[in-house]
Protein backbone atom coordinates (compact mmCIF):
# COMPACT_ATOMS: atom_id res chain seq x y z
CA UNK A 1 0.00 0.00 0.00
CA UNK A 2 2.97 2.34 0.54
CA UNK A 3 4.65 2.01 -2.32
CA UNK A 4 0.86 2.73 -4.03
CA UNK A 5 0.91 6.17 -2.43
CA UNK A 6 4.24 6.70 -3.02
CA UNK A 7 3.60 6.67 -6.94
CA UNK A 8 -0.04 8.66 -6.71
CA UNK A 9 2.15 11.46 -5.01
CA UNK A 10 4.19 10.81 -7.38
CA UNK A 11 1.95 11.33 -10.31
CA UNK A 12 0.03 13.60 -8.69
CA UNK A 13 2.46 16.09 -7.84
CA UNK A 14 4.32 16.37 -11.34
CA UNK A 15 0.74 15.97 -12.99
CA UNK A 16 -1.24 18.55 -10.56
CA UNK A 17 -2.10 21.59 -12.65
CA UNK A 18 -3.26 20.09 -15.62
CA UNK A 19 -5.52 18.07 -13.67
CA UNK A 20 -7.08 20.56 -11.69
CA UNK A 21 -7.74 22.48 -14.89
CA UNK A 22 -9.42 19.72 -16.84
CA UNK A 23 -11.08 18.34 -13.64
CA UNK A 24 -11.97 21.74 -12.30
CA UNK A 25 -15.58 21.88 -13.44
CA UNK A 26 -16.39 18.00 -12.01
CA UNK A 27 -14.39 17.55 -8.66
CA UNK A 28 -11.84 20.04 -6.39
CA UNK A 29 -9.29 19.30 -4.00
CA UNK A 30 -11.51 18.45 -1.11
CA UNK A 31 -14.10 16.20 -3.22
CA UNK A 32 -10.44 14.44 -4.31
CA UNK A 33 -8.99 14.09 -0.44
CA UNK A 34 -12.44 12.04 0.04
CA UNK A 35 -12.68 10.40 -2.56
CA UNK A 36 -8.90 9.13 -1.69
CA UNK A 37 -10.10 8.65 1.89
CA UNK A 38 -12.51 6.23 0.67
CA UNK A 39 -10.60 4.21 -1.73
CA UNK A 40 -8.30 3.75 0.94
CA UNK A 41 -10.14 2.84 3.49
CA UNK A 42 -11.73 0.11 1.02
CA UNK A 43 -8.55 -1.23 0.53
CA UNK A 44 -8.07 -1.38 4.28
CA UNK A 45 -11.17 -3.03 4.71
CA UNK A 46 -10.55 -5.78 2.49
CA UNK A 47 -7.10 -5.85 3.65
CA UNK A 48 -8.95 -6.63 7.22
CA UNK A 49 -12.12 -9.38 5.92
CA UNK A 50 -8.52 -11.11 4.22
CA UNK A 51 -7.11 -11.18 7.96
CA UNK A 52 -10.35 -12.61 9.33
CA UNK A 53 -11.01 -15.14 7.06
CA UNK A 54 -7.60 -16.81 7.87
CA UNK A 55 -7.39 -16.60 11.02
CA UNK A 56 -4.59 -14.11 11.51
CA UNK A 57 -5.03 -10.82 14.55
CA UNK A 58 -6.95 -8.64 13.31
CA UNK A 59 -5.36 -5.53 15.71
CA UNK A 60 -9.01 -3.40 15.75
CA UNK A 61 -11.47 -3.61 17.66
CA UNK A 62 -15.33 -3.84 16.59
CA UNK A 63 -15.87 -0.40 16.90
CA UNK A 64 -13.03 1.08 15.33
CA UNK A 65 -13.71 -1.91 12.48
CA UNK A 66 -17.43 -0.90 11.89
CA UNK A 67 -16.36 3.27 12.27
CA UNK A 68 -13.80 2.18 9.11
CA UNK A 69 -16.82 0.88 6.93
CA UNK A 70 -19.66 3.91 7.67
CA UNK A 71 -16.56 6.29 6.68
CA UNK A 72 -15.53 4.18 3.80
CA UNK A 73 -19.25 4.48 2.78
CA UNK A 74 -19.84 7.44 3.12
CA UNK A 75 -16.62 8.62 0.78
CA UNK A 76 -17.67 5.87 -1.80
CA UNK A 77 -21.21 7.16 -1.36
CA UNK A 78 -19.91 10.83 -1.98
CA UNK A 79 -17.98 9.15 -5.15
CA UNK A 80 -20.70 7.55 -6.86
CA UNK A 81 -22.48 11.33 -5.94
CA UNK A 82 -20.41 12.95 -8.31
CA UNK A 83 -20.13 10.34 -10.80
CA UNK A 84 -23.59 9.82 -11.64
CA UNK A 85 -24.33 14.12 -11.18
CA UNK A 86 -21.22 15.86 -12.62
CA UNK A 87 -19.43 13.22 -14.65
CA UNK A 88 -20.70 13.48 -18.74
CA UNK A 89 -18.96 10.77 -20.50
CA UNK A 90 -17.99 6.95 -19.62
CA UNK A 91 -14.81 8.37 -19.82
CA UNK A 92 -14.86 10.83 -16.64
CA UNK A 93 -17.13 8.32 -15.14
CA UNK A 94 -14.58 5.56 -14.96
CA UNK A 95 -11.47 8.32 -14.43
CA UNK A 96 -13.08 10.01 -11.81
CA UNK A 97 -11.67 7.12 -8.77
CA UNK A 98 -8.00 7.55 -10.44
CA UNK A 99 -8.15 11.27 -10.94
CA UNK A 100 -9.41 11.98 -7.81
CA UNK A 101 -6.77 9.91 -5.73
CA UNK A 102 -3.96 11.59 -8.20
CA UNK A 103 -5.12 15.32 -6.95
CA UNK A 104 -6.13 14.56 -3.36
CA UNK A 105 -2.36 12.78 -3.41
CA UNK A 106 -0.72 15.63 -5.29
CA UNK A 107 -2.21 18.36 -3.36
CA UNK A 108 -0.35 18.53 -0.05
CA UNK A 109 2.89 17.79 -2.53
CA UNK A 110 2.33 20.70 -4.72
CA UNK A 111 1.54 23.10 -1.81
CA UNK A 112 4.96 22.00 -0.30
CA UNK A 113 6.48 23.16 -3.69
CA UNK A 114 4.67 26.12 -4.18
CA UNK A 115 5.70 27.62 -0.42
CA UNK A 116 9.19 26.26 -0.66
CA UNK A 117 10.16 26.72 -4.53
CA UNK A 118 8.00 28.86 -5.90
CA UNK A 119 5.98 26.37 -8.24
CA UNK A 120 3.09 27.61 -9.62
CA UNK A 121 -0.16 25.93 -8.14
CA UNK A 122 -3.49 25.85 -10.26
CA UNK A 123 -6.92 26.74 -8.72
CA UNK A 124 -8.42 24.61 -11.90
CA UNK A 125 -10.01 28.13 -12.75
CA UNK A 126 -10.16 29.23 -16.08
CA UNK A 127 -8.60 32.47 -16.75
CA UNK A 128 -10.17 33.63 -19.97
CA UNK A 129 -12.87 36.26 -19.47
CA UNK A 130 -14.84 38.33 -21.96
CA UNK A 131 -15.47 37.33 -25.18
CA UNK A 132 -13.11 34.27 -25.03
CA UNK A 133 -15.33 32.78 -22.01
CA UNK A 134 -18.04 33.00 -24.39
CA UNK A 135 -19.19 28.93 -23.89
CA UNK A 136 -20.54 27.21 -27.38
CA UNK A 137 -24.04 26.73 -26.40
CA UNK A 138 -25.77 29.22 -24.49
CA UNK A 139 -29.75 29.35 -23.83
CA UNK A 140 -32.11 32.29 -24.58
CA UNK A 141 -34.24 32.46 -20.91
CA UNK A 142 -36.77 35.01 -22.61
CA UNK A 143 -37.40 31.98 -25.17
CA UNK A 144 -38.87 29.09 -23.54
CA UNK A 145 -34.97 28.07 -23.37
CA UNK A 146 -34.28 27.80 -27.54
CA UNK A 147 -30.61 26.71 -28.00
CA UNK A 148 -28.16 29.29 -29.75
CA UNK A 149 -24.63 27.54 -30.74
CA UNK A 150 -21.08 29.82 -31.19
CA UNK A 151 -21.05 30.41 -34.81
CA UNK A 152 -17.67 32.02 -34.41
CA UNK A 153 -15.21 35.04 -32.62
CA UNK A 154 -15.13 37.90 -34.52
CA UNK A 155 -12.17 40.26 -33.03
CA UNK A 156 -14.59 42.74 -30.93
CA UNK A 157 -17.65 40.67 -31.39
CA UNK A 158 -19.02 37.16 -31.17
CA UNK A 159 -22.20 35.69 -33.62
CA UNK A 160 -24.46 32.74 -31.95
CA UNK A 161 -26.81 31.40 -34.08
CA UNK A 162 -30.47 29.72 -32.80
CA UNK A 163 -33.40 28.56 -33.76
CA UNK A 164 -34.95 28.95 -37.86
CA UNK A 165 -31.51 30.61 -38.70
CA UNK A 166 -31.82 33.60 -36.84
CA UNK A 167 -28.33 35.29 -35.30
CA UNK A 168 -27.22 36.89 -32.33
CA UNK A 169 -24.38 39.59 -31.76
CA UNK A 170 -22.29 39.77 -28.20
CA UNK A 171 -20.14 43.18 -28.41
CA UNK A 172 -17.69 43.27 -25.15
CA UNK A 173 -20.03 46.29 -23.60
CA UNK A 174 -22.85 43.07 -23.23
CA UNK A 175 -21.36 40.87 -21.04
CA UNK A 176 -22.04 41.28 -17.46
CA UNK A 177 -21.26 38.22 -15.43
CA UNK A 178 -22.70 35.00 -16.58
CA UNK A 179 -25.42 37.10 -18.50
CA UNK A 180 -25.28 38.17 -22.10
CA UNK A 181 -28.09 40.34 -23.46
CA UNK A 182 -31.03 37.72 -21.15
CA UNK A 183 -29.26 34.70 -22.23
CA UNK A 184 -28.18 32.18 -19.36
CA UNK A 185 -24.72 30.09 -19.66
CA UNK A 186 -25.09 26.56 -20.53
Amino acid sequence: MGVIMLVLCLVGTIGYNSLRRKWAGIIGVGGSYAILLGVMLLFATIGTVIKAITGQELGSGAGEIVGTVIVMLICLGYMAMVIVGRCETTAQKVMLPLVACLIGAGFIWRLLLAIVAHVPMDSGETKASGLDAMPDIIYDTNNARAVWHKQGTYGDHVVYYGPNGDTVTFYQSDIEGANYKGFALN
